[in-house]
């Protein structure tokens, strides 16, 4: 526990023994010293060595806020023999000798020591486990927080998934429904196209009827035509061998029609060219014949 003594560096006034004045009392070491003993918890005699597990000059200097370390060190002595001492005298048993006294007081402080000790290791280990199981709660609180974000982000995941799911569920109930349309309608089709067929298979027969019909027709005509053409041929034939004579007599005449022709056309040119000025007549094709 801190004294109420504000920590003031300066000196005012030279202490005999110390060099400068203490700024705190020993009064207020003292009271320091037995709040650190009873935050510690030591209500049984108090040994040196728990005395100075439990106080030391530096934490006394912390408490009263400063001070002379040296001066702090010897009151904080000072302290420790006289509860010692007052501890000794009011634990020590009555009607004995002093050696056996101080023999029973000296096991006794031992084993308190040892009590104490092992009462400070439980107490640092139930510390420890307190510790522990505080870091194990935090790190299950975390855990927990994460669970339940994951939890929370799973949940809305699966709340989307639904609506998914749902619009999913409806645009295939919109596909079987059109689905089950185009199957009747496929299955008409089909009904037309074997009615189709049929017609088809019908209209092919009777074509086949009718053009072998016509083949046959085609063959008795094309019998005729050929027997025509053959007879038409031997006409031509007789007509012809009968009529080379006649030919062969025009064309003589046409070759004699033609050199009359080419006489008078020379005659005419020379008798140009006698008459002064005269030009000879155009020369004109040879006349057709008769």
């Amino acid at each position: 526990m801190k004294s109420g003594n504000p920590p003031n560096p300066a000196f005012s006034r030279h202490n005999p023994e110390m060099g400068r004045t203490p700024l705190n009392s020993p009064e207020t070491v003292h009271a320091v010293v037995r709040q650190l003993l009873a935050a510690a918890g030591v209500a049984a005699p108090i040994t040196p060595s728990l005395f100075r597990r439990i106080v030391t000059a530096r934490r006394v200097r912390e408490d009263l806020g400063g001070g002379d370390p040296a001066w702090i060190g010897r009151q904080v002595r000072a302290i420790e023999v006289e509860l010692i001492s007052e501890s000794t005298a009011r634990y020590t048993a009555s009607g004995l000798p002093d050696q056996v006294a101080d023999s029973m007081r000296s096991l006794w402080l031992m084993a308190l020591e040892a009590a104490r000790g092992e009462f400070a290791a439980a107490q640092a280990d139930a510390a420890a486990s307190v510790a522990s199981a505080a870091a194990e709660r935090d790190n299950a609180s975390a855990l927990v927080a994460m669970l339940r974000a994951e939890l929370d982000d799973w949940q809305k995941q699966a709340r989307e998934q639904d609506v998914c799911i749902g619009q999913q569920r409806e645009e295939l109930a919109q596909v079987h429904r059109r689905l089950a349309e185009e199957t009747d309608r496929a299955r008409r089709a089909e009904t037309a196209l074997d009615q189709a067929a049929r017609a088809s298979d019908e209209a092919r027969r009777r074509h086949e009827e009718e053009l072998s019909s016509v083949r046959g027709k085609y063959a008795g005509l094309s019998r005729q035509l050929l027997n025509a053409t053959d007879q038409f041929r031997q006409s031509l034939a007789a007509r012809q061998a009968a009529v080379q004579p006649e030919v062969q007599s025009l064309r003589r005449r046409l070759a004699q029609v033609t050199e009359n022709y080419e006489k008078l056309v020379q005659n005419g040119e020379a008798a140009a060219t006698r008459v002064p000025g005269g030009s000879p007549p155009p020369r004109t094709q040879n006349p057709p014949a008769d």
